[in-house]
């Protein structure tokens, strides 16, 4: 018995020791299938599409993503469509999948394509012209040609697949050429499939040409920002894409950021430009759409466009105020912009300054109702030798109040902690000693100067 409790007390020592390197070698094991599974993607089409796009095959990896980026639309049944078809607009054409139903005195269902002339043919009924028509008028086509043959029977049609056809994409994007596309696709589809609008390029005047002639322009900014559905038509068969240069119509707005280096230090300057192409009679509430509206930073009372004036000759500079425009609805600051106009706005950056002894001394963006112990985590907490209670607020009006914790910070405070006077015990020694040597000393020169008080 005892000898029976010694082996199973080894065998569970061993158990303990082994179970974890058993598990871990499980786990590597599973590590590995997945590795070498892995590897044998790489070594599939993933490997190949790397050496087309090594190798000079960026053509065929190039078809490969617009297949994908079309597949989609494409899949029977259940498409990711961004929106749904309306039969009364979607226009057949060829390569377009469907589904007729014929229910009544008998039933069938045929799974027909349009074919290249435009056509879908079906047994006993023949050839129907459906190139150009809508669903809804086919579906009506349909049951007329059916009943011409059985009586008592109904009819029905839907859409299975979307056609698949080549569109090119010209001008002033980063990769002209032909690329794929379905009716449910848009001009903006188009140009991002083809890189986007290279920065000399227009968003405003995109042509679309259709048979050899101008169909329609895109005016990408008008989609984008305020929904114009009319100004980013669907594609068709065989459209082209024509993106123009930027035209001269267009202004440049400089957002300006002022940011203080420290508490009472230079304070830098950062301009970011933005060229923004217009349209006739635009103004300025259209540009500021254009650069995404204003943001809390900015001054709006500070606004000014500079333009250029010939009657008489020199820059003129027209103040705006867009807090009246924005608040007020004052239309009179609401400008008209001009051609070459470069319209100014002032953002200053509101900052909350935190020095001393602390662990992250900085600066940090002012939040109104803040509280200054909220500042003084964000800065890392106050340090070890920290002393909140001989601290001080330094507003930016330059006047001083202690430290208290519960006060609500304004922009441009400062908060500065100080250390504590003595921090360690050899401070408490140091004070001590520097007392001592001042009373000896005094004591000496009393016994010096008095000949100890004879």
């Amino acid at each position: 018995m005892v000898r029976f409790k010694q082996a199973l007390a080894v065998l569970l020592i061993c158990q303990f020791i082994l179970g974890p390197g058993n598990l871990a070698w499980g786990q590597g094991g599973k590590g590995g299938g997945k590795s070498s599974g892995g590897k044998a993607a790489v070594g599939g089409p993933g490997g190949k599409a790397a050496r087309g796009q090594q190798g000079g095959g960026a053509a065929e990896g190039k078809s490969a993503v617009q297949a994908a980026s079309v597949a989609e639309d494409t899949l029977p049944g259940g498409q990711a469509l961004s929106k749904a078809i309306v039969p009364d607009k979607y226009d057949l054409g060829p390569g377009d999948a469907l589904t007729v139903n014929i229910w009544g005195e008998f039933d069938e269902t045929y799974s027909v394509k349009v074919s290249p002339d435009g056509k879908i043919s079906l047994p006993t009924i023949g050839d129907l012209e459906v190139n150009g028509l809508t669903l809804t008028q086919t579906a009506k086509l349909l049951e007329s040609q059916v009943h011409r043959f059985y009586r008592n029977v109904k009819t029905g049609i839907s859409l299975t697949q979307l056609r698949v056809f080549q569109i090119h994409v010209l001008g002033d994007v980063l990769g002209p050429g032909a690329y794929l596309a379905t009716p449910l696709k848009r001009v903006s589809d188009a140009i991002a499939q083809a890189g986007g609008v290279l920065p000399s390029g227009s968003q405003r005047k995109i042509q679309l040409q259709r048979d050899k002639r101008i169909h329609a322009t895109a005016d990408l900014y008008a989609y984008m920002r305020k929904g114009d559905d009319a100004a980013n038509p669907y594609l068709r068969d065989g459209d082209v894409i024509f993106v123009p240069p930027m035209s001269d119509m267009r202004v440049t707005v400089y957002v300006t950021e002022f940011v203080a280096a420290a508490a009472g230090g230079a304070t830098s300057e950062t301009s970011v430009p933005y060229m923004i192409e217009m349209r006739e009679g635009e103004r300025i509430s259209d540009v500021m759409s254009e650069i995404g509206g204003s943001t809390p930073s900015w001054d709006l009372e500070g606004v000014f466009i500079e333009r250029v004036s010939y009657s008489p000759e020199g820059t003129m500079r027209i103040p705006v105020n867009l807090r009246r425009y924005f608040l007020e609805k004052d239309e009179s600051q609401n400008q008209v912009l001009q051609k070459g106009d470069q319209i100014y706005i002032p953002a200053v950056i509101k900052k909350v300054y935190v020095a001393g002894s602390v662990r992250v001394p900085a600066a940090f963006p002012y939040v109104p109702g803040k509280t200054a112990n909220t500042y003084i985590t964000q800065a890392g907490g106050p340090t070890l030798v920290a002393d909140l209670d001989r601290s001080f607020i330094k507003h930016a009006d330059g006047t001083v109040e202690p430290y208290v914790g519960v006060v609500e910070i304004e922009n441009g405070d400062t908060i500065v902690v100080l250390e504590k006077l003595f921090k360690t015990w050899q401070d408490y020694f140091a004070l001590v000693g520097t007392l001592s040597g001042i009373i000896v000393g005094l004591v000496g020169f009393w016994a010096v100067f008095t000949n100890f008080g004879r």
